[in-house]
């Protein structure tokens, strides 16, 4: 599959975020108006206006940008599907050329209503109903094509000028869209890479002083481990140091099943909601999904929400203001050595996807710090990927999640290019046993996720 698109800034001097409506219904009018400024990939891109007869309360006029190429492309389309249109694309492609030819194609009754024109116009298509990793079932539409149609050409992409508009602003059409494309990228890795990459700049990148001790404990520096900066999880360029990828991550509360707080939450009270913890410690918190579960679910306790990419940090305490939470505090720390926290001074420990995103080694130095810092009748609880006791079935989940890439070999990788360390290194019930942990329990939860128990 060869990856076309087109990702458009509106105006160079943007002063304010754009986020781009869903569009749903039947272009009546389409016009192509003006060749705009190059998109951020260089590309000079040509706006095209459309009005709609929409649905109940969806806008009724809209505007998508188009390259050349896509319009090359479109039109290799419609000839490939609808041989007898009778269409003649313009040799001379100035504006009122392609204005004619759209207009043409826009009224002619065998492509109005196709995926073709919708596609191309960068309407009828949401991907919301998408649940990726919902189930196994849900997550086979996501990666196989067949079973659930990507649009031919991107919707509109926003475009960010604020970390808050980052936060506040709800998952835009584009974005499901490259999320969806991600999980089908491996036969056009590089091409994706490069586009994610290009896309992702466009983003805030939150940033704050340039040793990152604005979100640090004071007096503690943070050692980053190598493979922090060697080998990136989620394609993530640049990984988690990198801001330009903070919504992007934050936009995975909708695809990955314990970074949406309502479940977080139900399981939470249901494993632990008869407990009273006073001090809790939040691992690898990202934007603080589980740390605001924690901190509501618990009053009266303080929070401790701990991650390795700094720009996280500085978004958590941006969305904590927002949303008026007093008992947590966030901090830039690397979970390897939390030296600066004291010995058995939590009642209960937290993570979520952390473990399996790390060599072995460092996977086990987390482990043993876990150990250190929780209290006697302390409790941990992780929402993480599944072990396979069965060799067979874990050398089948490592292919499956890894796309066969070796994570400390040169080159493009997979999706969870630590998974081989994680299930032959790591083996996580047993680390946890040979560490000190007592009735250490995996509960399974999906063919993703498990949620894993121990005591001390």
């Amino acid at each position: 599959m060869k990856l076309t698109i087109t990702l458009s800034v509106l105006v160079p001097a943007i002063l304010s975020s754009y986020v781009p409506p869903y569009y749903e219904g039947i272009p009546n009018t389409v016009a192509v108006t003006t060749l705009d400024p190059p998109d951020f990939r260089g590309e000079e891109v040509f706006r095209i206006e459309f009005n709609l007869e929409a649905k109940a309360d969806m806008p009724e006029s809209g505007f998508i940008h188009r390259s050349l190429d896509d319009f090359i492309r479109f039109n290799k389309i419609l000839t490939t599907h609808f041989l007898n249109v009778g269409l003649h694309f313009p040799a001379d492609t100035s504006i009122e050329n392609l204005d004619a030819w759209m207009q043409t194609v826009a009224d002619r009754p065998i492509i109005q209503g196709t995926d073709a024109l919708n596609d191309f116009l960068g309407i009828n298509w949401s991907g919301r109903d998408l649940k990726f990793m919902e189930s196994l079932e849900s997550f086979m539409q996501i990666v196989i094509p067949a079973l659930y149609r990507s649009p031919d050409f991107a919707p509109e992409p926003p475009v960010f000028t604020s970390e808050l508009d980052c936060i506040t602003s709800e998952e835009t059409p584009f974005e499901i869209y490259t999320y969806l494309e991600a999980f089908r990228a491996q036969s056009n890795l590089q091409e994706y890479l490069d586009f994610f990459s290009t896309f992702l700049d466009t983003y805030p990148a939150f940033e704050g002083l340039s040793d990152d001790s604005d979100v640090q404990p004071e007096g503690v520096s943070v050692t980053i481990p190598p493979h922090f900066n060697q080998t990136f999880v989620h394609f993530l360029p640049g990984g988690y140091l990198n801001g330009h990828t903070v919504r992007i991550s934050y936009l995975g509360k909708t695809k990955f099943n314990f970074l949406d707080e309502n479940r977080i939450g139900e399981w939470l009270v249901k494993l632990h909601g008869d407990k009273n913890p006073k001090r809790i410690l939040d691992i690898g918190t990202g934007p603080g999904f589980s740390a605001f579960v924690l901190a509501k679910m618990f009053p009266e306790a303080e929070v401790i929400a701990i991650d390795l990419g700094a720009p996280y940090i500085r978004m958590a305490n941006m969305w904590q203001d927002l949303r008026n939470v007093t008992n947590i505090k966030f901090y830039h720390a690397n979970a390897e050595d939390l030296s600066w926290l004291e010995s058995e001074s939590f009642d209960f420990i937290n993570y979520a996807y952390v473990l399996h995103e790390m060599p072995a080694e460092n996977g086990l130095r987390v482990i043993d710090e876990m150990y250190r810092l929780l209290k006697h009748g302390g409790t941990m609880n992780g929402f993480e990927v599944p072990f396979f006791e069965n060799e067979l079935e874990r050398l089948g989940y490592v292919e499956f999640n890894t796309w066969g890439h070796i994570w400390d070999v040169p080159g493009p990788k997979g999706p969870e290019p630590y998974m081989e360390e994680y299930e032959f290194g790591i083996e996580l019930p047993h680390g946890l046993e040979n560490a000190g942990f007592l009735n250490v329990e995996m509960i399974d939860y999906s063919y993703f996720e498990s949620i894993f128990l121990a005591q001390k």
